[in-house]
C-alpha cells in the first residue's frame, strides 16, 4: 500500500496539532486581530463564581418551572434542567448582569446544574434524574414493540401520557402512522442521511446549491475526553483523520457492541460540516402535511426522546433515535420484505426542512418548546402548526428561542408546501389579548 509523502505523524504530534486547531491555537495572528474586536458578553467560571452561579441557576429554573407547559411538575423538573444548562453556557435567559450583559458558563454541565437543583429539591440528583429519562426510553421502546401491529394506539403508557405530554393522553392515532413519524424523525439528524439528501437534491427550491451542516454522536471515554480539553467540537469541523486520531488515544470508544454507560462514559457530538441543519418546526410541518396528525405526533415523540437521551446513564451508539428508528425500519423489513419508510421520504423531509432551503428559516423549536403554551395561545405551539395544516385560525405567537413570529414562519411554511404542491390555507390569526 502506497503512502503520501512526508511520512506519517507521530501520535504526539497528530494530537497536538488536533488540540490546537480545537483550541483555536493554531492561528494566533487572527486571535491578536481580536483583541480589539466588541465583546458582548462576559465569561465566568462555575468554581470562581460559584455563589453567582448558584444563584442564577436556582433563579433560571425557577422561572422556567413557572411557565404554562403542557406537562406535569414532575415531567418538567426532569426536562428543564437541559435547559437551564443550555441557557449557562450561551448567557440567555436569567444569565446576565445588571446592566443585562450575557453571561457565559462555558464550564457549566449537567452535573453542575443538578448539583445546585438538588438542595433544592432532593429528587434532582444527578444519577436520579438520569436515571429516570433511561427508564422513560427503555419503557417507551418496549411499549412500542407491543402495540406495533395493532391498528390503532393510544398515547399512554401504564396509564399516563407518553412522555407525560398531556395532549398526548387525548390521542388515538393509526399506528403504522405514528411509527412512520417516528422513524422519519429518527434520521433526520444522522448524518450520513443528510449527506445523501444533498447529493440527491443538490438544489434548493430557487435553484441555489443545496447546502447542509450537521455531525455525529460518538460516545467517549470522559475522562480522557476532559483531559484532551475537547470542549468546542460541536463548533468545530473534525475530519476522519482527526477522528481516527482521537480512536487511537482512546477518546472515542470503538466497540459499538460493548455496554457503555456515564460516568466513565459520556457522549458527544462532533460537527462534520459548518452550517445550518434542519428546522424542526418546518419537519413537523412536513409529516403532518404529508402522512397526516398520527404522524406528526410520531415526529414529535422522536424529538423527545432526541431531548432525553443527551442525558442519560446507560449509552446508546448513534443515539437511541437514530438506533430506535433502525429498529423499526429492520422490523419491517424482516417481516414485510420492506422498510416501513422509504428512503425517499428521508431525504425529502430533510431537504423541505433545511433552515437553508428557500425562504430561509433560522427557527428550531425545542420540545420544550414544542410543549409549552406561549403567551397569547391557548394550546402549544406543536398543536398551533397542526392547526395551520388544517386551515384552523392559530394563535400569532412568537417561535423558539429566535422568537420567530408566527405570521413569519407559517408564511415560510406555506411557500415551501407550495414548492413541493402542497396547497395549505394562509394563515389566519385569532385575535386574543396580549397579557
Amino acid at each position: 500500500m502506497s503512502r503520501r509523502r512526508g511520512g506519517k505523524r507521530r501520535p504526539g504530534q497528530r494530537v497536538e496539532s488536533l488540540l490546537d486547531q480545537i483550541s483555536g491555537k493554531a492561528d494566533p495572528p487572527a486571535r491578536e486581530r481580536g483583541i480589539n474586536r466588541w465583546v458582548g458578553h462576559r465569561t465566568l467560571d462555575v468554581q470562581r463564581h460559584q455563589e453567582l452561579f448558584k444563584s442564577l441557576v436556582a433563579q433560571d429554573f425557577d422561572f422556567l418551572m413557572g411557565q404554562n407547559f403542557a406537562a406535569g411538575q414532575r415531567t418538567l423538573a426532569d426536562l428543564l434542567p437541559q435547559s437551564v444548562l443550555g441557557r449557562a453556557q450561551n448567557g440567555h435567559g436569567w444569565f446576565t448582569d445588571e446592566f443585562g450583559t450575557p453571561l457565559q458558563f462555558p464550564d457549566a454541565t449537567f452535573e453542575r446544574i443538578l448539583s445546585v437543583l438538588e438542595t433544592i429539591d432532593p429528587n434532582l440528583k444527578g444519577y436520579l434524574v438520569r436515571g429516570r429519562r433511561g427508564q422513560m426510553l427503555t419503557r417507551f421502546a418496549e411499549w412500542l414493540f407491543e402495540v406495533m401491529h395493532t391498528p390503532k394506539v393510544e398515547l399512554a403508557i401504564d396509564g399516563s401520557p407518553v412522555f407525560g405530554v398531556e395532549f398526548l393522553a387525548e390521542a388515538e392515532v393509526d399506528t403504522r402512522d405514528f411509527l412512520t413519524g417516528l422513524v422519519l424523525a429518527g434520521f433526520m439528524d444522522d448524518w450520513s442521511t443528510r449527506k445523501t439528501a444533498m447529493l440527491h437534491h443538490k438544489r434548493t427550491f430557487s435553484g441555489m446549491p443545496f447546502l447542509l451542516g450537521g455531525g455525529e454522536i460518538y460516545l467517549v471515554d470522559r475522562e480522557r475526553f476532559e483531559l484532551c480539553g475537547l470542549q468546542e467540537t460541536g463548533s468545530t469541523v473534525l475530519v476522519e483523520e482527526q477522528l481516527h486520531t482521537l480512536r487511537d488515544i482512546g477518546v472515542l470508544v470503538r466497540d459499538p457492541k460493548a455496554l457503555y454507560s456515564f460516568p466513565e462514559h459520556d457522549q458527544a457530538f462532533f460537527r462534520r460540516r459548518l452550517g445550518d441543519g434542519v428546522s424542526d418546526d418546518l419537519a413537523m410541518i412536513w409529516v403532518g402535511a404529508k402522512f397526516g396528525y398520527g404522524a406528526m405526533l410520531g415526529a414529535f415523540v422522536m424529538d423527545a426522546i432526541d431531548t432525553y437521551d443527551k442525558y442519560v446513564l446507560n449509552l446508546t451508539w448513534g443515539g437511541f433515535d437514530t438506533h430506535l428508528a433502525g429498529l423499526i425500519q429492520e422490523h419491517f423489513l424482516d417481516r414485510e420484505g420492506e422498510q416501513l419508510v422509504c428512503d425517499r421520504h428521508l431525504l425529502d423531509l430533510i431537504h423541505f426542512a433545511a433552515k437553508r432551503n428557500d425562504p430561509c428559516l433560522n427557527l428550531s423549536s425545542s420540545h420544550r418548546r414544542f410543549i409549552q403554551i406561549e403567551r397569547g395561545a391557548r394550546i402549544p405551539t406543536l398543536l398551533n402548526h397542526w392547526k395551520f395544516l388544517q386551515g384552523q385560525p392559530v394563535h400569532d405567537i412568537k417561535l423558539g428561542f429566535s422568537r420567530i413570529p408566527a405570521r413569519e414562519f407559517y408564511g415560510v411554511a406555506r411557500q415551501r408546501l407550495q414548492s413541493i404542491g402542497v396547497d395549505v390555507k394562509e394563515a389566519e390569526f385569532i385575535k386574543t389579548r396580549q397579557g
